[in-house]
């Protein structure tokens, strides 16, 4: 008995010795947020020129939109009422036969990020969190963002948010990146002149992309500001430009060959949340992006119900839209166009417009994935990370029927809900050509699977420690040279140069 007594009080011990897991072989425990180490809390605190400073850049839908001439906001302010006929025809791409789409302007523009969504509903008015989370993340751990006050003891800013009109084409939003970063590369000169007497410092940033915006920023950085060619065929040079400015690019939930919702949307209409006004499907198929992030036919997004297993359609056809009747080319959304071109007198006139814009659209999106599908090795400096969704339910295949061009769900796969993993690495392997590795035109530096959803990466704390880790502490190789450099510098002119981390 007594045996029995010390037998059980020594398991006792032991399992309990076990809960502790200082210095334990055995504990299980796992732990849902880090402990900081000394380095990396240095690394928070250090402010100087060996750290790039940071751009964010929102995805769909992540900026506000307004007029120009009077301020009055048409994006940012959600309620349960519809938009009034002024409001759609703000909001809608303009169109026009003859002209390009950079030339197609109607007097709104994004005026600030979507950082929160105010909600108003059955009287109540409260806000939802949107690109917050990510500000917050980064300026936790020392990139301090413009749109605060610098905290007491540093000296300049070090995170911009790049805001932009998420309707509009993604390489005209390319162009107004480049002189974004021109613009804070001049501000970071400036300061590293005055405080550390380093003049002209080549500046590089770091960019965090989230959904859209990752496609944005690979395009900038594989053509920097050029645009696509007029001639809706050939490539643009590739030539890196974005590169001699950006050293890491952290894509995050990024289509990168596309997704399905984007059909979906087009030809259904876009609910926000169970119980939103829709935007109708004519209004939502005037946005070039939209067709910009359409799934690539490689993928067989799309197969036929009567013929699954046959040709898939070729989503970038403009006449497989006009035949099936999608979007711009439906006839029953001829009361929306009133709207949208309400000095177009006839239905007939509004269609031939209608349509002329979904194939400019169509023909330069297929031309856009292309630019982005080419395989090519980044140069030295440049770190592709990318941070993918893996835990929802995404939908992976539709179903649609040939006489009446309705679209029915018919596979899902992994993903956050809104892009699947899969094409978030532009994973090339399928059940036609497989292969057990990723195969990717992407050259990735690595590849981080979140169990979380579309806007919930931001927000995951698997994330956001692997975010700051490969921020501030993976070089590249470049890094790691204007390092040597800048520590033989700060030994021959020591009262000028930041502290260094110990």
């Amino acid at each position: 008995m007594i045996f029995r007594v010390i037998l059980m009080s020594a398991v006792l011990l032991l399992l309990a010795g076990c809960e502790n897991p200082v210095g334990s072989y055995q504990s299980k425990l796992s732990y849902d947020k880090p402990l900081f180490s000394e380095l990396a809390e240095r690394s928070f605190d250090y402010e100087g020129p060996l750290r790039n400073p940071v751009i964010v850049i929102h995805g769909l839908l992540g900026a506000k939109l307004h007029e120009d001439a009077t301020g009055k906001e048409f994006w940012g302010t959600f309620g349960p009422a519809a938009q009034t006929a002024q409001e759609m025809h703000m909001f809608a791409h303009p169109m026009g036969i003859g002209r390009k789409l950079s030339e197609l302007t109607n007097g709104t523009s994004a005026y600030t990020m979507l950082d929160h969504a105010n909600i108003q509903l059955m009287g109540f008015s409260f806000s939802v969190s949107g690109y917050s989370e990510l500000i917050n993340l980064l300026q936790g751990c020392g990139y301090y963002s413009e749109t605060r006050p610098l905290p007491p003891g540093k000296n300049f800013f070090s995170q911009f948010f790049f805001y932009y009109d998420w309707r509009r084409d993604i390489p005209e939003n390319a162009a107004r990146l480049h002189r974004f970063i021109l613009e804070k590369r001049a501000y970071m000169q400036q300061r590293y002149q005055e405080l550390y007497g380093l003049r002209d410092y080549d500046v590089k940033f770091d960019i965090a992309a989230h959904s859209m915006g990752g496609l944005l920023a690979r395009y900038y950085l594989r053509y920097g500001a050029q645009d696509l060619p007029a001639d809706g065929v050939s490539m643009p040079y590739l030539d890196w430009n974005g590169s001699r400015y950006v050293d890491k690019l952290m894509v995050i939930g990024t289509p990168n060959a596309g997704y399905l919702d984007t059909v979906l949307e087009m030809t259904n209409g876009l609910q926000l949340a169970p119980g939103a006004s829709v935007y109708p499907p004519a209004l939502i198929g005037t946005f070039p992006s939209l067709y910009q992030m359409l799934p690539h036919p490689e993928f067989r997004p799309v197969v036929w119900g009567d013929d699954p297993g046959g040709p898939a359609p070729d989503l970038f056809d403009p006449d497989l839209w006009q035949r099936l009747k999608w979007s711009l080319a439906d006839p029953g959304q001829d009361a929306m166009l009133k709207i949208l071109l309400p000095n177009v007198e006839s239905a007939a006139e509004r269609r031939r417009i209608a349509l002329d814009h979904q194939a400019k659209c169509l023909k330069r999106a297929r031309q856009f994935a292309r630019a982005l599908s080419i395989p090519a090795e980044p140069p030295d400096n440049v770190m592709l990370v990318l941070f993918a969704g893996d835990a929802v339910q995404t939908v992976r295949e539709l179903k649609v029927d040939r006489g009446t061009g309705k679209l029915t769900v018919s596979r899902y796969d992994a993903g956050d809900g809104k892009i699947l993993s899969s094409s978030a690495r532009y994973d090339r392997s399928s059940d036609k050509v497989w292969q057990p590795f990723v195969n990717s035109p992407i050259e990735w530096h690595s590849i981080y699977h979140i169990r979380a959803a579309h806007m919930g990466l931001l927000y995951s704390e698997e994330f956001a420690h692997n975010l700051r880790f490969n921020l501030l502490m993976m070089p590249t190789s470049q890094q790691k040279e204007r390092i040597r450099q800048y520590i033989n510098s700060a030994h021959k002119r020591p009262r000028k140069m930041p502290r260094l981390p110990r």
